[in-house]
C-alpha cells in the first residue's frame, strides 16, 4: 500500500490549525479557574446530556436503515449504531474520515458496498444541513435583536476572506472542472479499467443518493429526524442547567447555542475541536456570558460528549470484531458442509 503524503501533510496542517486556535482561546485563562469551574459544576446534568445524546446516535442508525433498505439491504439498527459511533470515533482523530468508517463497517458485517451506504451518509447530510439551516433562520428571527450584530459581523469577515482569496477559488474550481474533463470525455479515458470502477462508484452512489425517494416508510424517517434535532436541542439545553454562569441562559440561549455548536462540530477540524469552543463561546458572550466563561462551559460540552463517545465508539469497535468474527467461523462452518456434500 503506497504511503499517501498529501493526506499526512493535510493532516498536519489541519492539526496544525487546532493547535493554534486552541492556545489562543486558552493562553489567557488561568488553569485555576478552569479546574475550579470543573469542580463547580453537577455532573448530573452532563450525566443526562450525554443519555440524550446517545439516543440521538440510536436514532441516527434506525433512520440510516431506513435508507438502506431501499438498496434491498437490511442491516440491524444495532450493527447501523456501532457503525456510526466508530464514525465519530474515527472523526475525533480524522476529520471526515468517520462518513467512510462507518460505512467500511456496514460492509464487513452486512456486505452492503461502500458506495451505496456513502450515498446514502450524504442525503443524511443534505437533509441535516437543510434541518440546520431550518433552525437557524427560526433562532435569527426569534433572536433577530441579539443575534443580528454576531451573524453580521462572522459574515464581514467571510466575505473579506472571499475577496482576498478569490483567484485560488477560482484556479480550484477550474481545475476541478477540467479533471471532469478529461475523465468523462476523452475517448481513452473512456475505455480505462479505472473509469470503469469510477462509474461503477457513482452508480451506486446514485443508488443511495436517491434512496430518500424511493423510500417508503417516511413516517418513520422524518419522525427519526425530528427526534434527531429535538435530542440535541435537549443535550445542548439541559447541561446549561450544571453551572451556575449559565444556568438561567433559557430555551432560546440553548437554540443559539445548538445553531453555533453544530456548525462548529461541521469544521473540518478533529471533532470540531477547538472551532465549537470558539462558536458557542461566541454567542454566549451576546447573553451576558463572559468570553472565558463561555469557552470553559464549551470546553465541559464538548468534552462530556469526547470522551462518550471515546468510550461508545471503542466498545462498538470491539462488538464489530466479534461479530465479523462470528460471522466468518459461520461461513466457514457452511463452506466445509456443501465440500462434504
Amino acid at each position: 500500500m503506497k504511503f499517501n503524503y498529501r493526506s499526512l501533510i493535510k493532516y498536519l496542517i489541519v492539526l496544525f490549525v487546532t493547535v493554534v486556535l486552541f492556545w489562543y482561546l486558552f493562553h489567557d485563562i488561568p488553569i485555576e479557574k478552569v479546574l475550579s469551574a470543573i469542580r463547580a459544576f453537577d455532573y448530573r446534568w452532563i450525566f443526562l446530556s450525554v443519555l440524550l445524546s446517545i439516543f440521538s446516535h440510536l436514532l441516527r442508525a434506525y433512520r440510516w436503515t431506513l435508507l438502506l433498505k431501499v438498496s434491498h439491504h437490511k442491516p440491524s439498527t444495532q450493527n447501523a449504531f456501532y457503525a456510526v459511533m466508530i464514525g465519530y470515533l474515527a472523526n475525533s482523530v480524522f476529520p471526515r474520515l468517520g462518513e467512510v468508517s462507518r460505512c467500511g463497517v456496514l460492509h464487513k458485517t452486512d456486505r452492503i458496498p461502500v458506495a451505496i451506504s456513502l450515498g446514502t451518509v450524504v442525503t443524511e447530510r443534505i437533509i441535516d444541513l437543510t434541518v440546520l439551516l431550518l433552525i437557524g433562520a427560526f433562532t435569527f428571527l426569534w433572536q433577530f435583536e441579539v443575534l443580528q450584530p454576531y451573524l453580521i459581523k462572522g459574515q464581514e469577515k467571510i466575505g473579506n476572506l472571499i475577496a482576498a482569496q478569490w483567484p485560488f477559488l477560482a484556479i480550484g474550481i477550474t481545475l476541478f472542472l477540467i479533471i471532469i474533463y478529461v475523465i468523462f470525455f476523452f475517448a481513452k479515458a473512456r475505455q480505462s479499467v479505472f473509469l470503469d470502477k469510477v462509474r461503477y462508484f457513482l452508480r451506486q452512489f446514485a443508488v443511495g443518493i436517491g434512496s430518500i425517494i424511493k423510500m417508503k416508510q417516511h413516517l418513520q424517517f422524518w419522525s427519526a429526524t425530528l427526534g434527531i434535532w429535538v435530542m440535541y436541542f435537549l443535550m445542548m439545553y439541559v447541561i446549561t442547567f450544571g453551572s451556575e454562569v449559565t444556568e438561567n441562559l433559557g430555551m432560546a440561549a440553548s437554540f443559539a447555542i445548538l445553531v453555533m455548536g453544530s456548525f462548529g462540530m461541521a469544521s473540518p477540524t478533529p471533532n470540531g475541536l477547538a472551532t465549537f469552543h470558539a462558536f458557542v463561546a461566541g454567542v454566549l458572550v451576546l447573553y451576558g456570558i463572559p468570553r472565558e466563561d463561555g469557552i470553559i462551559f464549551a470546553t465541559i460540552m464538548h468534552s462530556s460528549q469526547f470522551v462518550a463517545v471515546i468510550v461508545i465508539g471503542l466498545i462498538s469497535f470491539v462488538m464489530i470484531h466479534f461479530i465479523t468474527r462470528h460471522k466468518n467461523i459461520e461461513n466457514c462452518t457452511e463452506n466445509k458442509v456443501e465440500r462434504r456434500g
